[in-house]
């Protein structure tokens, strides 16, 4: 881009920068301040039972984990980190970087640890498949292969060899299909009777999983099952869960040209299906076969998904809430959450699934509801006279949920409601419909107080609950200044235009603090120029919010026409925006109100970073950077602003106007006046050109109104095609006209 090489009068170096649009690649992610889908990330916090707000459009996979944790259920470590990672596939296609994973990763560390004088190997973790990238070799056997790895290093600590040839071979199980070498007969000198028999068991494994790695499925069934018939092998277990495994695999990878899970039709596929179910409930109803239960549980839940949907998620209901099922809880909830979407009420069911079944649907959110008054009062009536006869913890905050504030029943709900501790599972969600209900009861001093139950450090690393509790603190503010403090969210998440989200782990203390819409909503027509630069001016906000509102205070003071604060704001903006600076001091030098207004009004129209309005959510003045340029007009950006609509209704709050609330209201009527900023430059532009026909500033005003045109609010109007004509009849041999082929 060329720099334009003009001197006008007034000082318009930093105008005439580089002013040509730039086009951004469009990105539809946008902040989300309260998840809706899923709680905040990290899913763990939520795995380990502080389970924040829950609200009823979250996924069934977490209701129903809310509702065992409620109940008291425990979710012992175990079951955490498995739970994490069905979660997070969710929610995301699988990883791009199968190799990330901490079980890869663990058996990288562990390989180098016990064996350093062997050369790196690269595993093939993965494959394509329809395509698609699945795993090959799933997180549990890198795990498994470590901890085996450990343990032989240990057992086999005076013959290094035997370590070295263990993973070689492992090194074959998990590389490209190649045929294990032949043991070294030369490697059992000097070793004991146990050690060799476990040296033959464990070449007996690797040479069954490679078989199942590289879709030898015959030989990896028969390998398996020597194994599990053995009473001496020390993978008799293991090999037991592994033949229905194979089983599964084979009916998966021999699928052509369909969905590998929603095919229902093909009889061999639903054989081998059949076939591993009933491996499975072989390895269930063993005593010995204890230690392989949990996945095994896990793989029948695959497996009854895809045989007998009809009846598997009633099924759920109740395998769901029992405790101690290890890594089986994680592909319990995960194929509820797939079956419930579709699945219709299940009867005969035991007292503790129908009640969570009957929770599950008052919970649940109805969007797209012909009547979602009318079904909300039901879920209501229903979660309530549960309450009533059960007095358990989920019953309460469903009624709590689904409650308005004059529905009959909830000051008992109330007063129930204060007996249960913040800091108790079901607490922030308690807190959180307490102070709501009690605020829209009108007993806005009892929702302060209960509000101020809920410590900071409850809600300091959980976004959505923070967020959630701020507005409710923000709605109940006894000043503007707490308004202010309140005013301010932490994103939680982005709304991504897939239908998957990756998980948003930038840390907390980097993550942007923003302007809530509710926030801008309250404080905008509030809110003074004059005020807004002294609070931009102050501590209560962090350095980008201070950065926009001292700027939006330029822009409501140029078009209130508030001289005073025009000249104040200038001043402060020149000593923190090193490239607007000249601009800035010389337009606060002006002689008279009218010059400087027009001055301030000629640098708002080329500063498509600026708006004379308050914005919620991520904004371009965001960044602090001070060489950031303001200069530019961007594609699916913010450009100026877009006026408030007269009759848009102002929320109410509960403290006093200001003693400068006239003044304030003076400024938001005349930023109603104004309306969208491309007719307001373009109005401003002609006024002042007929007034000053001869001042040179009158075709850049001109040139700058219709070139706000292309991207600022209010493109295709009468004002701009005006400000056109006029700039070409009038100015049409100056370069400013030249430069302006056309009006947008």
């Amino acid at each position: 881009m060329k720099k334009l090489l003009i001197t006008v009068t007034g000082g318009l170096a930093f105008l005439l920068a580089p002013t040509e649009a730039r086009a951004c690649a469009y990105d539809s992610a946008g902040p989300v301040f309260v998840t809706s889908s899923h709680p905040d990330w990290p899913l763990s916090t939520f795995a380990a039972g502080r389970l924040g707000v829950v609200h009823g459009s979250m996924r069934t996979a977490y209701l129903a984990f809310a509702y065992r944790t409620m109940m008291g259920i425990p979710t012992t470590p175990e079951e955490q980190q498995p739970l994490v990672t069905r979660w997070e596939l969710m929610h995301q296609a699988l990883p791009e970087h199968l190799s990330l994973t901490p079980g890869f990763q663990r058996w990288l560390a562990v390989r180098k640890q016990v064996a350093p004088q062997l050369p790196e190997a690269s595993p093939e973790h993965s494959r394509q498949v329809q395509y698609a990238q699945v795993p090959r070799i799933q997180g549990d056997a890198f795990q498994r292969a470590a901890n085996t790895a450990t343990d032989l290093a240990q057992a086999w600590k005076k013959h290094p060899a035997l370590v070295e040839e263990w993973v070689r071979n492992q090194d074959t199980v998990f590389g490209p299909c190649a045929i294990l070498p032949e043991p070294d007969p030369r490697l059992d000198e000097g070793v004991s009777a146990q050690q060799q028999a476990r040296r033959r068991d464990e070449r007996a494994y690797q040479e069954a999983a490679s078989r199942f790695y590289c879709d030898d499925y015959p030989g990896a069934l028969s390998s398996f099952q020597k194994l599990a018939a053995s009473q001496e092998s020390p993978y008799r277990a293991l090999a037991a869960y592994l033949v229905a495994r194979t089983h599964v695999r084979q009916a998966l990878m021999e699928k052509k040209g369909e969905y590998h899970f929603e095919s229902r039709e093909d009889a061999v596929f639903l054989s081998r299906l059949s076939e591993a179910d009933r491996v499975l409930d072989g390895v269930l109803a063993s005593p010995e076969l204890r230690s392989v239960h949990a996945p095994a549980r896990g793989l029948r839940s695959l497996v009854r998904y895809r045989l007998r949907p009809k009846t598997w998620h009633c099924e759920l209901l109740s395998h769901v809430l029992e405790p101690g099922t290890g890594t089986a809880l994680a592909s319990e909830l995960g194929d509820l959450d797939l079956m419930l979407r579709e699945a219709s009420t299940c009867e005969g069911l035991p007292a503790p699934a129908e009640a969570l079944q009957a929770w599950l649907h008052a919970m649940k959110d109805t969007p797209y509801s012909a009547a979602p008054d009318a079904e909300r009062r039901a879920q209501y009536d229903g979660a309530l006279a549960r309450w009533k006869k059960t007095a358990h913890l989920p019953w309460l905050v469903a009624s709590l949920s689904k409650a308005t504030p004059d529905a009959p029943g909830v000051p008992e709900l109330l007063a129930a409601s204060a007996k249960v501790a913040p800091s108790s599972p079901a607490g922030l969600t308690v807190a959180y419909h307490a102070a709501r209900l009690l605020h829209g009861r009108g007993e806005v001093e009892a929702a302060r107080a209960r509000l101020a139950t809920v410590p900071a450090e409850l809600t300091r690393d959980l976004p959505s609950t923070d967020n959630l509790l701020r507005e409710e603190r923000l709605a109940v503010a006894r000043d503007l200044d707490e308004a202010m403090r309140e005013a301010v969210n932490i994103i939680a998440d982005y709304e991504m235009s897939s239908s998957y989200s990756e998980p948003y782990t930038t840390p907390l203390a980097e993550r942007p603090r923003l302007f809530s819409p509710r926030a801008v909503a309250m404080l905008e027509p509030r809110l003074t120029a004059k005020r807004m630069g002294e609070l931009a001016a102050g501590n209560i906000l962090p350095p980008a919010l201070r950065r926009q509102l001292m700027w939006t205070a330029f822009a409501r003071a140029t078009v209130a026409g508030d001289d005073a604060t025009i000249q104040a704001v200038a001043k402060r903006l020149a000593e923190t925006e090193p490239k607007a600076k000249a601009e800035l001091l010389a337009l606060a030098g002006k002689p008279t109100p009218e010059e400087r207004q027009f001055e301030a009004q000629l640098l708002l129209m080329g500063l498509p970073a600026v708006s004379a309005r308050l914005h919620a959510g991520e904004d371009r003045l965001a960044n602090t950077h001070p060489n950031l340029s303001l200069t530019m007009d961007m594609s699916y950006h913010r450009n100026w602003w877009c006026g408030p609509k007269p009759d848009a209704s102002v929320p109410s709050v509960h403290f006093e106007d200001t003693s400068d609330a006239p003044d304030a209201a003076r400024e938001w009527k005349a930023l109603q006046d104004a309306g969208n900023s491309v007719p307001y430059f373009a109005r401003v532009a002609i006024a002042w050109a007929q007034a000053h026909p001869d001042d040179p500033r009158s075709p850049i005003a001109l040139f700058r109104a219709v070139r706000a045109s292309k991207r600022g609010c209010g493109q295709a109007t009468r004002e701009a095609r005006e400000a056109f004509r006029y700039l070409h009849k009038h100015y049409g041999k100056t370069s400013w006209a030249k430069r302006t082929p056309y009006v947008y």
